[in-house]
């Protein structure tokens, strides 16, 4: 039995308060240096991936409201790294699936078969008012959509689709390139991709689960039954910390700005009691991705106390292997594999 382990790290953290307690002035967010130093860190602990959230924050208030393009993020973070996972947040919500698919197999192939898809469904006002478009009544079938053609997308190159062969000056074979018509709610598009099949042939979906096309579902909690070929399970945290406990560090935050309840399961308390925690899920889920209210404090707790005391349950990440092979997924096969020519 082994746990993969991620960590969300846009941002200053996961509370909206925790730009207070961060070591450096609000300034250095949004800086390649800070976000290069998060993700090695990161990949030094042994978390198995990253995850880098997306969207406009709802209303104006004191808080840091600035992020990185998170598929833009994670792949600056592929030349940066060699090992760790790189899941972005893709909103489905307004989506152009035709954009998702190339950019997520651009993240891919700019990883070597790191990349995986955080689906976003969340619709807010804020949102709508950004994109300058009506509200979806109807987010989670607009994901699934949105998801198929994707899907779709990164199967209209066959693997052996590039031939790039210079004694005949032959790129590409036509033939096992594949017209996509596609129609959905709210969109209809028409391949290819721009961009040849993933080399993980498709990037792993993580979404909520029962989301269609999901490959990694999302689970309340233990137990919790699942559609998908793995579940993976939320936590937000709060640590002990150099002798202040976590109940007062998180009051500290909540007298700025209260952390809004996220529908997520929160821990708050000792490294010890978090490690407890995720050996009892262990056995029900196949990763937990943590989500630390400050990242420059639960982060380093969560590296230095936490993750070793997991021992040879934590699944660390090893150059060379895929986000797919540390999920236990297999590669698919092209959906125009039996149309190949002997």
């Amino acid at each position: 039995m082994s746990l993969l382990v991620g960590l969300e790290i846009d941002g200053e953290g996961a509370h909206p308060a925790a730009w207070r307690a961060a070591g450096h002035s609000p300034s250095a967010l949004l800086t390649a240096d800070h976000l290069g130093a998060a993700g090695r860190r990161a990949e030094a602990a042994g978390f198995g991936f990253v995850t880098l959230d997306d969207g406009p924050v709802d209303g104006a208030g004191p808080d840091v409201a600035g992020r990185f393009d998170p598929v833009g993020a994670a792949a600056f973070l592929s030349a940066t790294t060699s090992a760790i996972g790189l899941v972005p947040v893709v909103p489905t919500v307004h989506a152009e699936p035709f954009h998702v698919s190339n950019q997520l197999s651009s993240l891919d192939h700019a990883s070597l078969g790191r990349a995986g898809w955080l689906v976003g469904t969340r619709s807010t006002g804020t949102r709508t008012a950004a994109l300058g478009l009506p509200a979806d009544p109807d987010p989670a079938a607009e994901a699934a959509d949105v998801i198929e053609a994707v899907r779709r997308l990164w199967d209209s190159w066959q693997d052996d689709a590039v031939i790039a062969d210079e004694a005949t000056g032959r790129f590409l074979d036509a033939d096992r390139v594949h017209h996509v018509d596609y129609v959905g709610r709210s969109f209809a598009i028409r391949g290819p991709a721009l961009v040849p099949r993933p080399p993980q042939g498709q990037v792993p979906v993580v979404a909520a689960t029962g989301t269609p096309g999901t490959d990694v579902g999302i689970v309340p909690g233990p137990g919790a039954p699942a559609v998908e070929n793995r579940t993976l399970a939320e936590i937000e945290v709060v640590l002990d910390d150099g002798g202040r406990p976590a109940a007062r560090r998180l009051d500290g935050l909540d007298r700025h700005t209260p952390w809004p309840i996220s529908g997520r399961e929160r821990y708050v308390g000792d490294a010890a009691g978090l490690v407890d925690r995720l050996q009892t899920l262990a056995p029900h889920v196949d990763a937990v991705r943590l989500l630390p209210a400050v990242l420059e404090v639960d982060g380093r707790v969560l590296g230095e106390e936490v993750l070793p005391a997991l021992g040879d349950l934590l699944l660390r990440p090893t150059t060379g292997t895929t986000l797919r092979d540390r999920l236990g997924l297999p590669r698919p096969v092209g959906r125009y594999v039996d149309t190949r020519r002997a």
